[in-house]
C-alpha cells in the first residue's frame, strides 16, 4: 500500500513529489503514480517510485491520492475507478472548478481536500490554499508545506484568494515588466533593470514579512515629503492605480466562480 499516490505527474505534480522527497516526508518505495503517457512514466521512474498499471490500481493501492490531472479529464478518469472503497482514503484535488461537493459525490466516504498551489511551488516557494470537507488533515498540510507555505481556508475563500496567490505571480510579472520597459526607454540596460526591480521586490517582501509595521507605515518609511518616491506614488494614484487593482481583483474572482459553475 502506497502512503501517497499521484494520478498525473505534470509540472505541479512533479513539484509536489520533489518537495515531499526533499523533506523526507515519505520514502520513494512508498509512493505510487500513474500517467498514460510513456514520457511521463519514464519521468516518474527516475524518482524510483512505483508505476501502477492504471487509475484503478493506483487509487486502490494508495492511502493519500493526489489528483494532479487537468480538470477536463476528471469525468473520463473517474468513470474508471468506480467500485473502489474510498473509506479512510484521502483525496486531494488540485483542479480549479471541482468543488468539495462534487468530489464527495464521486469519492464516497473519502476524506476530501481541495488545494490550490501557485507556480512558485516549482522552486519550493509556493503559497497553497487548502480547504477540507470537515476536518483538517495534518498529512495534507505537511505535503503542501514541503513546497512553500500552506494556508487552511474555508472553501468559499479558495476563489476569493486566487488574486492573492494563484494569480499573483502573473500580476507581479506584469508590474515588473511595465517598469522594465519604461527603464529601457530611459536608456537603462534591460537585464540590469529586471535584476534591480525583481530584487527590490524580493527584499521589500522579506522586509514586510519580518516587520510588525502595517503596510501604510512601511510605505511612509520610503517616502520623503516632496521627494521622488511620493511623486511617483501620486502619479500612480492619479492614473487610477487603486481602481485598476480593485477591478483586477474582482474580475479574477468572478471569472473563477464562473468557471466553477461551468464545470
Amino acid at each position: 500500500m502506497n502512503d501517497v499516490g499521484f494520478l498525473g505527474l505534470g509540472k505541479m505534480g512533479s513539484s509536489i513529489l520533489e518537495g515531499i522527497l526533499t523533506k523526507n516526508l515519505y520514502r520513494s518505495e512508498n509512493i505510487g503514480f500513474y500517467a498514460p503517457s510513456e514520457k511521463t512514466q519514464q519521468k516518474g521512474l527516475l524518482f524510483h517510485i512505483n508505476l501502477h498499471k492504471d487509475e484503478y490500481d493506483l487509487m486502490d493501492s494508495s492511502k493519500i491520492i493526489i489528483l494532479a490531472i487537468e480538470p477536463q479529464k476528471y469525468d473520463e478518469v473517474l468513470t474508471k475507478v468506480k467500485g473502489i472503497d474510498f473509506s479512510n482514503k484521502v483525496i486531494i484535488s488540485l483542479a480549479p472548478g471541482k468543488d468539495i461537493t462534487y468530489l464527495k459525490s464521486v469519492f464516497k466516504n473519502a476524506y476530501i481536500a481541495r488545494a490550490m498551489p501557485n507556480t512558485p511551488s516549482v522552486i519550493g516557494k509556493g503559497v497553497t490554499t487548502v480547504a477540507f470537507d470537515h476536518k483538517e488533515i495534518d498529512e495534507v498540510i505537511k505535503i503542501f508545506s514541503s513546497i512553500g507555505i500552506c494556508l487552511v481556508v474555508n472553501e468559499e475563500d479558495i476563489d476569493k484568494s486566487i488574486p492573492l496567490q494563484g494569480s499573483m505571480p502573473a500580476y507581479i510579472f506584469e508590474f515588473v515588466k511595465a517598469f522594465v520597459d519604461k527603464a529601457v526607454e530611459h536608456g537603462i540596460d534591460k537585464d540590469k533593470a529586471k535584476e534591480m526591480a525583481l530584487n527590490a521586490i524580493i527584499g521589500s517582501c522579506e522586509l514586510a514579512l519580518n516587520s510588525d509595521k502595517p503596510l501604510d507605515e512601511l510605505i511612509d518609511s520610503v517616502c520623503s515629503p516632496g521627494g521622488s518616491t511620493i511623486a511617483g506614488l501620486n502619479a500612480l494614484k492619479e492614473k487610477g492605480f487603486e481602481e485598476a487593482i480593485s477591478s483586477c481583483y474582482d474580475a479574477c474572482v468572478n471569472r473563477s466562480k464562473e468557471l466553477k459553475k461551468a464545470k
